[in-house]
């Protein structure tokens, strides 16, 4: 009766267990299916390019890749194409700049057959996401900046946002490269589509808030 109970005792200590991992694997899950975003405040005054050497943006040399997933892990990548801007830059940081992206130009490289890049790119294009027919431009203006962060406003859809994000910078010989990887939450933008934030009992249909961005910036004085 006693190693019974000793038993019996053992096995729900196991069952603990096993509903403790479950719970903790569940919550990661939940914290892993939408990657952290930049968080987005009221758009700021635009910095002056004042006592700093001034780059031209080459749209040719410079991308944006971006990427949208599902919380199924399902996901979708793409690049945008940099139409112009400017950096400038003092002492091997940047002090003010901005970048302008064609939305009319988002691509797919997933690499799907050309039915479904169609029908993905006419989806992107629509107003359930950027309406780049009426907003054909965004853009990215510095209103702050530091050796390692740029704050500065976000403009899609006509909505601007101040986001701060992270940089490098590389000046050799005339030319200037800009770099920065990060995260915005699309839902504020008025980018709502199958967004949670917005819409119940979507299931697995859920597209996740966080679109990823990385930006490579060539320019040349």
């Amino acid at each position: 009766m006693f190693i019974h109970l000793i038993k019996t005792i053992n096995q729900k200590q196991k069952m603990k267990k096993v509903f403790l991992f479950v719970g903790i694997a569940a919550f990661l899950m939940a914290c892993n299916s939408q990657s952290a975003s930049t968080e987005a405040g009221k758009a700021q005054e635009v910095a002056e390019a004042t006592g700093a050497e001034t780059f031209t943006v080459n749209s040719a040399e410079s991308t944006v890749n971006w990427k949208g997933s599902k919380i199924t892990g399902y996901s979708h990548t793409g690049t945008i194409s940099v139409t112009g801007g400017s950096i400038n830059a003092d002492a091997d940081a940047i002090t003010a700049g901005s970048f302008e992206l064609d939305m009319t130009s988002i691509a797919s490289t997933d690499g799907m057959d050309e039915e479904m890049t169609g029908k993905l790119l006419g989806h992107l294009g629509s107003p359930d996401f950027f309406d780049t027919g009426n907003n054909p431009t965004a853009m990215f203006e510095v209103s702050a900046a530091t050796a390692d962060n740029l704050t500065g406003n976000l403009t899609i859809k006509g909505i601007s946002k101040s986001i701060t994000i992270p940089y490098t910078l590389n000046i050799s010989e005339g030319t200037a490269s800009a770099a920065s990887s990060f995260s915005i939450d699309r839902s504020q933008w008025d980018v709502k589509y199958g967004s949670s934030s917005f819409f119940d009992d979507l299931g697995d249909n859920v597209i996740n808030d966080a679109i990823e961005f990385n930006v490579n910036l060539v320019a040349s004085k």
